[in-house]
């Protein structure tokens, strides 16, 4: 759908125009109006506008200066120029600018639609060739770097991504790893020599550390780099097919694991030596991809954190250590995305298939025998469902009711049922109440633009105006006003404006001028106009035809 704004001090000649093209039809779902070359760019800034059409003789900004300053700013709009001149030098001004189209006053209906056609179906091949498939491929390219990052990252904090997806993924950024491989990582943290460079010079030697380890490790490792939230360096490796049976044959595991070891000792030494800064590292177990790649991250940061803590440049194999908690989390309880990220957006199925899967594992480990597990549960959902709830302007207790008394019992939850009976109910009274608050909201901006327009009928009644009064985007008050009225705001405008004036007809003491002066229509020949093709009568007739 496209968007349109008609520009022209005479209020009349943009309404005529409204009203008289067949929007629907040309695929136009929203129509701006505006009455002054400055007001068309407050339009401009406020709103995604696709074409432009201007009168060229205003008072204040004209035409010209207004297509100037678009083409400044918004080089995507269509601009059409109208003018009552058939004057070469504006038209010489027209093309300087770059104008798509020249109209001269007064035109037909036919030839503005013929216009339009043009306009959008101009549009319509610019945006196919912005989204073609060579183009969005070169894009993509260009963006690789960034995707596998961030694809690597969402792989770290645990996302679950179905089989075929991930493998989509990995195939499109042109990655070579593939369920099942052998994986390890590798973690890279930079010690406080390299902070002391301003923030571009410590990306380039993050850049440069990843080529490092690139040259160093690439006659036998496939390596994945990204940095992670912690700045720490993470490289996701697999030995490459043409080394897995040499290695394995000639050094064994524990040779391969030394191997390893003095390779990443050289990209210490050469971070030193060529970046004159100095690199920690730690090198995981082995796993499986992608599913154990989560467990590794944790089980690496977890050894730095509790082995190393701050000390500087280690180099230390992860089998060095035992580092199988004694203690497991609730699997998946953690996971990215969390619970606050999936209540902050909405998605509540996704929120029962999490905790679904986390009362899964504790009936499978018979963890209702334990309480900090259930525990553990309960505080992370009631605390998430707290923020959520504070972010919204309530207290928990407020929407969660009697249910909110179980969490100051000394053991509030026996068994994984009955805390699962717990969590389902307060997920939907909090379900209901978000949604509840956000229809009240549709129906309240409903209610405050049909008051404002009742009580403005003879000033402004603009979609900007209305939406500035009730405080949001003239673009949002529009769909929202479509979906809960199943009218559009011009549409509920114009039929309000044409029951009050078939009232005032009916009453008789006021002249049809002034009928039309009390509905905001300056001019009243386009007033009878207007009220004709709504009735199928003029004011005169309407009037005559009801007193008979």
């Amino acid at each position: 759908m496209f968007r349109i704004l008609i520009v022209d001090d005479h209020e009349h000649q943009v309404e005529s125009l409204v009203k008289s093209i067949p929007w629907d039809e040309l695929e136009f779902d929203q129509v701006h109006q505006a009455y002054s070359g400055t007001e068309a760019l407050d339009l401009l800034h406020a709103c995604p506008i696709d074409i432009v059409i201007t009168d060229i003789r205003m008072p204040g900004m004209s035409g010209l200066e207004l297509l100037q300053r678009i083409r400044q700013k918004w080089k995507r709009i269509k601009c059409v120029l109208f003018s009552g001149y058939a004057d070469f030098e504006y038209a010489q001004q027209a093309i300087q600018f770059h104008t798509d189209d020249y109209i001269l006053k007064p035109a037909d209906d036919a030839e503005i639609v013929a216009c339009l056609r043009r306009l959008t179906e101009s549009i319509r091949k610019e945006w196919e060739d912005v989204s073609s498939h060579q183009r969005t491929l070169y894009t993509l390219r260009e963006n690789f770097p960034k995707l596998r990052d961030g694809l690597l990252n969402e792989l770290l904090q645990g996302r679950s991504f179905a089989e075929q997806a991930l493998s989509q993924q990995l195939s499109a950024f042109e990655i070579p790893f593939a369920a099942g491989d052998e994986v390890m990582l590798m973690l890279v943290r930079m010690d406080d020599s390299f902070y002391a460079y301003n923030d571009r010079d410590v990306h380039l030697r993050e850049y440069a550390i990843g080529n490092m380890a690139e040259e160093i490790f690439r006659d036998e490792y496939v390596l994945w780099k990204c940095k992670d939230p912690h700045d720490y360096l993470i490289f996701l490796m697999k030995r490459k097919r043409s080394h897995q049976e040499d290695f394995s044959a000639e050094e064994g595991v524990v040779g391969s694991s030394h191997r390893l070891e003095r390779e990443a000792s050289e990209l210490q030494n050469s971070v030193q030596t060529f970046l004159h800064g100095k690199i920690s590292i730690l090198l995981s177990t082995k796993g499986t991809f992608p599913g154990a790649v989560p467990q590794l991250y944790q089980s690496s940061l977890r050894v730095v954190r509790q082995r190393f803590g701050k000390q500087d440049e280690f180099l230390i194999s992860a089998d060095s250590f035992d580092d199988t908690p004694q203690v497991n989390s609730s699997a998946g309880l953690y996971d990215s995305p969390t619970l606050i990220q999936l209540l902050e957006a909405g998605r509540w199925e996704a929120i029962e298939d999490k905790l679904r899967t986390v009362f899964g594992e504790m009936v499978k480990l018979d963890r209702q025998t334990h309480q900090e597990h259930l525990l553990e549960v309960c505080l992370t959902v009631s605390g998430a469902l707290i923020y959520i709830s504070h972010k919204n302007g309530k207290l928990l207790e407020s929407v969660i009711g009697e249910d909110w008394a179980f969490l100051f019992q000394p053991n509030p939850f026996r068994s994984v049922d009955q805390l699962q009976q717990w969590v389902w109910r307060v997920l939907r009274k909090m379900q209901a109440d978000m949604q509840s608050e956000q229809n009240e909201t549709a129906a309240y901006l409903v209610r405050r633009a049909q008051q404002y327009v009742e009580d403005h009928l003879s000033g402004d009644t603009s979609l900007q105006t209305v939406a500035d009064h009730v405080r949001v985007h003239p673009v949002y008050l529009s769909r929202v006003y479509k979906s809960e009225t199943g009218e559009g705001l011009s549409g509920y405008i114009l039929r309000l404006k044409m029951e009050k004036a078939e009232k005032m007809l009916l009453d008789g003491s006021q002249k049809i001028h002034e009928i039309a002066e009390r509905l905001g229509y300056a001019n009243p020949p386009y007033f009878i106009k207007v009220f004709k093709k709504h009735s199928g009568l003029t004011p005169k007739e309407f009037r005559e035809h009801m007193t008979r």
